[in-house]
């Protein structure tokens, strides 16, 4: 296997498995008979390019559609329905198949950074003196980043999926909450037939009532959707007010949008929370 990985680093593999002979074989036999030089293994998810696994439920909480995937196939369990960005890698063939998939992933890879010293360094911010509880539900990393980034000045808390969030929200209290629309879809009471990994569901309207519920004082379903390919998106063009539930004041927006420092199109968090707060 070529060692020349696109920029300049082993794929990160994690291996999303219960501890047995499986994942323990792959880490001792793998580096021999692929390449060590090619990747390298992480423990948590989040940091890894490529993610192996054999059960649907075990990658839910961490799936993020910008990665790599490969289902391994044991005999005699049937392939559940997969995200399209997933390799089903065959219980006879498993050494090329996760050889095949790493090489893969490594085509996915970002392109190198210019240098390390232009790497962004974490810096530690001031909180405003209104500071503001607020507790953002965002799949996607590049408005998850632009979140962290413009709402800084607050007591910010960013959820990822619609269980996770249902957790936090009955378990913190928060001045602000401000939504996605479409959230990857959750497992918890579905079927194997039902579940479908990453397809997205409109839990932000869920959300949003339960973000009431629970106390808050502004709520807003923030949705980039476009409206001219999304129904639901679209109707939101009729409900350009505000309503109250259970006190707090909610809105249904299109997001605001700004351009990142790489020039990627990001939700304005900061545009949402002043056009909420103003009502």
């Amino acid at each position: 296997m070529n060692t020349e990985t696109k920029n300049g680093r082993p794929v990160k593999v994690h291996l999303a498995m219960r501890d047995g002979p499986v994942p323990r074989s792959i880490r001792q036999v793998l580096p021999i008979v692929g390449d060590e030089a090619s990747h390298t293994y992480v423990e948590v998810q989040a940091e890894a390019d490529l993610v192996i696994f054999d059960e649907v439920r075990e990658i839910e909480r961490g799936y993020d559609k910008e990665k790599s995937y490969a289902f391994l196939q044991m005999p005699g369990v049937k392939v559940p329905r997969l995200p399209d960005n997933c390799e089903v890698i065959n219980p006879l063939q498993i050494l090329p198949g996760l050889i095949g998939s790493i090489s893969k992933a490594r085509l996915r890879l970002p392109p190198p950074a210019m240098s390390a010293v232009e790497e962004e360094e974490e810096t530690t911010v001031s909180l405003l003196p209104d500071a503001l509880r607020i507790l953002v539900i965002e799949d996607t990393p590049r408005h998850q980043a632009s979140a962290k980034q413009g709402l800084a000045g607050h007591r910010l808390m960013v959820a990822t999926g619609y269980e996770e969030a249902m957790e936090v929200l009955g378990n913190e209290k928060f001045d602000v909450v401000l939504t996605d629309l479409q959230l990857p879809m959750s497992s918890r009471t579905l079927g194997t037939e039902a579940f479908k990994l990453g397809q997205l569901v409109p839990y932000g309207l869920m959300l949003m009532i339960e973000a009431a519920h629970q106390g808050a004082r502004h709520v807003a379903v923030v949705t980039d959707m476009n409206h001219h390919a999304d129904w639901l998106s679209a109707a939101f063009d009729h409900f350009r007010y505000s309503v109250k539930i259970e006190g707090a004041v909610v809105q249904m927006m299109h997001a605001p949008m700004k351009r990142d420092a790489s020039g990627e199109s990001v939700k304005d968090w900061v545009a949402a929370l002043d056009r909420l707060l103003k009502e």
